[in-house]
């Protein structure tokens, strides 16, 4: 019997920046469902979801390929309660694609990626003097945490996955990677975020480089293996 994956995005499904990616970690016997926290949803729904002044927020993609910024605690509540409705559905995992939610516990299997990405991140810092961290959005370079704390200094920079404008998302990219050439581990902090992006970032910096979705599959392939 193939295994059963549901994901969930804090945007729109499907994500096909993302889960073709991973789903080439996971095998061709494992049976994929996506669904978004936006799907469906009117115009007034959306606006509910806007980023809070000075708050801290997501970013994320519409179908459309386009960049979305929203709230990050009702963005939070709004993902929380579609995994529900997906709980006891089958499912051997269920799996929100974003690495800045806290997801409560659930009666299947939650892998989530905040909490598989930043413990990695503390376990492989341990004997670092710089972690570098790439996050989408400028605003998130003050306002982000890990969910694991680490010993090194930390130094965070942006460059979003979802500039829409090629030699734009190049050049973040490529500036992002010079930024962080000090450091001694990078890791690019958002599910968003693709091989040829971690390829072009670890070139820029000359750094190791690990991207976030990579750390997510390698752990559900075992876990489905």
């Amino acid at each position: 019997m193939a295994r059963r994956i549901a994901f969930f995005t804090i945007g729109e499904s499907p994500r096909s920046d993302v889960v073709p990616e991973m789903a080439l970690c996971l095998g061709q016997d494992v049976q994929i469902d996506e669904f978004g926290a936006l799907d469906g949803l009117d115009a007034e729904q959306r606006a509910a979801l806007a980023p809070k002044p000075g708050a801290h927020r997501f970013a994320t993609r519409l179908r459309s390929g386009a960049q979305i910024e929203l709230d990050h605690v009702a963005t939070e509540a709004r993902l929380a309660a579609l995994m529900q409705q997906a709980d006891d559905q089958g499912y051997d995992a269920l799996v929100p694609l974003c690495t800045g939610t806290l997801i409560p516990r659930m009666r299947s299997l939650v892998v989530e990626p905040q909490q598989v990405v930043d413990h990695h991140i503390a376990a492989l810092s341990a004997h670092c003097r710089t972690l570098g961290l790439i996050v989408p959005l400028a605003t998130q370079v003050e306002t982000f945490h890990l969910a694991q704390p680490v010993a090194c200094a930390v130094q965070t920079v942006h460059a979003s996955p979802y500039e829409s404008n090629p030699q734009a998302a190049a050049a973040a990219l490529d500036a992002a990677g010079r930024q962080l050439a000090g450091c001694d581990l990078i890791v690019m902090h958002c599910m968003g975020y693709s091989q040829a992006m971690r390829a072009r970032v670890a070139l820029a910096s000359g750094r190791p480089t690990l991207l976030s979705n990579r750390m997510v599959a390698d752990a559900l392939a075992q876990l489905l293996a």
